[in-house]
């Protein structure tokens, strides 16, 4: 009897213990409940963008009236046109071994 007490406390503190440490960091709590939504909904037949109603929602219908998501799309895509842009008008750098060691060079 004493062994089944022990055994269950083992394994009760090896659970906290466990969730005590993917709950620390928010990026391991967002990935377990990501998880966890979608082994949900694959248990009900769905998937969790079904489950997601907001989610639902905003794809593909970018609302005029949402001022931050408007400014988001808006960034990013001014964000990968600056940068081609830099790139194609100036020289870029490499990194070149030689024999008395390794130098940047620029390309034209």
């Amino acid at each position: 009897m004493a062994n089944g007490k022990f055994l269950l406390g083992s394994l009760i503190a090896g659970a906290v213990g466990t969730a005590a440490y993917v709950l620390r960091d928010e990026e391991k709590r967002e990935r377990l409940m990501h998880t966890s939504q979608r082994a949900i909904a694959q248990l009900k037949g769905m998937s969790k963008e079904d489950e997601d109603e907001k989610l639902r929602e905003k794809v593909g219908h970018s609302d005029p009236h949402d001022l931050a998501d408007n400014k988001m799309v808006d960034e990013g895509a001014m964000y990968s046109v600056l940068h081609f842009n830099e790139k194609q008008e100036t020289e870029e750098e490499t990194f070149e071994p030689t024999k008395d060691g390794a130098e940047y060079t620029k390309q034209k």
